[in-house]
């Protein structure tokens, strides 16, 4: 007997309701930032390493640990995507012209790190991203839709939290690295082993940290907010105003830097209250001089990213939303009687939802209506096809009615 081949570990199917919810984040997404004039794109899964390594950092642990790379037959080395940005940074440095250009897309990314709950090697991600033009606005209005988008998916204010941080300029951010590595220095064999790593190559990722020593250290280290230049805290406090004057609620977290290079200025991530490891549910920050890094052009830029399973975990999706109001079963209880049915036909041209099944027990017919939530059962079965009839019942209201095969209409009788 052959064995059962199972899930690659870190993946896992999507189906039935958490489908469901799955296409409801998608389409509340792509209808939020239809409204702000965002164009859709879909980027390739698989591209060349070295946009990762630029972009990104090697330093990171998604280039350093987690990326999926090969040497393909080309003697290129290319990699899954580990995030969506990179590459939307790369389609803008060839096509970009002038103004804004403002992108969503969605898909799944691939990061080959420890599963556990909410977080797996292969996840979904929705991105957004504006490159083109540096301004407090267009930081802002980033913040903005993702609160517009957790209000269409039904997330109420007390589920999160919004942290917010301006990491400077990149001038900012290599003078402050200065500052807090050598305040960590005197704390060298305390830190973890991570963040001694980090203590060389890229001092303000241990502000990332997670260990609870390391935080205790931290408490006490410089501030990147009283680093900043005049022009960078200038800025910042726009960004500020204009999220209090649209009564848009946030925390400063100095320590917040997020875990890619790329970020410049403003940064910021949503969380759930839950005091948990793996609490973030939508992150980004301004990237001004990523498209510079892996191309001949210099173009600013902002984005979010937020992964698709743990707005999952955070919804709850309404009948009238997850399920069609009027789906219709078409039961039949032979074959043939399918064969020139002009119902069908209109079934095919009608809006509503639809399923045609074949049984000759009528009882399961409608138990299976029942148990999958149709709205309505139309049946045909031995006896109306002699006398030329067909019954259509309408399973909320429990009411049934007989009608001619050759007179029913169904646009008449179903509304």
């Amino acid at each position: 007997m052959k064995n059962n081949i199972n899930l690659v570990k870190g993946t896992h199917d999507i189906y039935g309701a958490e489908m469901e919810k799955f296409e409801f984040i998608i389409e509340s997404f792509y209808s939020v930032c239809k409204k702000f004039n965002f164009q859709s794109i879909q980027t390739p899964i698989i591209e060349q390493q070295e946009l990762f390594s630029r972009a990104v950092g090697e330093q990171t642990d998604i280039v350093s640990k987690e990326m999926y790379s090969f040497l393909d037959k080309g003697e290129i080395n290319i990699c899954l995507r580990p995030e969506a940005t990179s590459g939307l940074a790369r389609f803008a440095a060839s096509n970009y012209q002038s103004g804004l250009m403002k992108l969503v897309t969605h898909g799944p990314m691939f990061r080959r790190e420890r599963p556990q709950k909410g977080r797996y090697r292969q996840f979904h991600q929705i991105n957004i991203e504006t490159i083109g033009e540096k301004s407090p606005y267009i930081d802002f209005e980033l913040i903005l839709l993702a609160g517009l988008l957790f209000n269409e998916l039904g997330v109420s204010k007390n589920k999160y939290k919004l942290l917010l941080n301006s990491l400077g300029s990149k001038e900012d951010q290599l003078s402050y690295s200065k500052l807090l590595k050598k305040y960590l220095s005197d704390f060298k064999n305390q830190l973890s082993e991570t963040s001694i790593s980090r203590l060389d190559k890229n001092p303000l990722r241990i502000l990332d940290s997670k260990d609870p020593e390391d935080n205790e250290i931290l408490k006490n280290a410089p501030k990147i907010s009283e680093h900043l230049s005049t022009e960078s805290k200038n800025y910042f406090e726009q960004v500020k105003k204009l999220l209090n004057s649209n009564e848009i609620e946030f925390i400063e977290e100095p320590k917040l830097v997020r875990g890619l290079d790329y970020y410049s200025h403003t940064a910021f991530e949503f969380q759930t209250i839950e005091d948990k490891r793996q609490n973030a549910i939508l992150a980004g920050g301004r990237y001004d001089k990523l498209i510079s890094m892996i191309s001949s052009r210099d173009i600013p830029g902002i984005g979010w990213a937020a992964g698709l399973e743990r707005l999952m975990d955070l919804i709850t999706i309404e009948d009238e939303k997850s399920k069609s109001k009027n789906k219709i079963l078409f039961a039949v209880q032979d074959e043939t009687y399918l064969i020139n049915n002009r119902i069908l036909k209109q079934i095919y041209n009608f809006k509503y939802n639809h399923e045609v099944r074949v049984n000759k027990n009528i009882k399961k017919l409608f138990s299976y209506a029942d148990k999958n939530n149709f709205s309505f059962i139309i049946l045909i079965g031995e006896e109306e096809i002699n006398s030329n009839k067909i019954i259509l019942k309408d399973l909320k209201n429990k009411s049934q009615q007989t009608f001619e095969i050759s007179k029913f209409e169904l646009k008449n009788e179903i509304r």
